[in-house]
């Protein structure tokens, strides 16, 4: 969740796409989900203003892909780090059955 994340956003001022690289993943998720807005900044203009809510939308759909992605691979180490369950589970006993005797 430290990871940084790069978007694009149109300064108001300049109309240039600027690139946005100052948020991690854990601040848009916080600002996504708080409904605080994003800001951006162009430096040609020294100029701060809030995301459109087009980009906020791109934004978050960038973060979900992207965090969603995290937490895939985060799963994968975690079952490359357990042993196989596949074998286990046929010699486990029933807990119905033990309860029943």
């Amino acid at each position: 969740m430290t990871q940084a994340i790069v978007f694009v956003s149109t300064c108001p001022s300049c109309k240039r796409e600027q690139p946005q690289d100052a948020f991690t993943i854990a601040d848009l998720v916080r600002l996504l989900n708080g409904g605080y807005p994003i800001e951006a900044y162009c430096v040609p203009c020294d100029r701060f203003w809030s995301i459109s809510v087009q980009e906020r939308v791109e934004v978050g759909e960038a973060v979900a892909v992207v965090y969603k992605g995290t937490l895939r691979s985060a799963e994968a180490d975690s079952l490359r780090q357990r042993p196989s369950e596949s074998g286990s589970k046929k010699h486990r006993p029933n807990r119905r059955a033990a309860l029943r005797q």
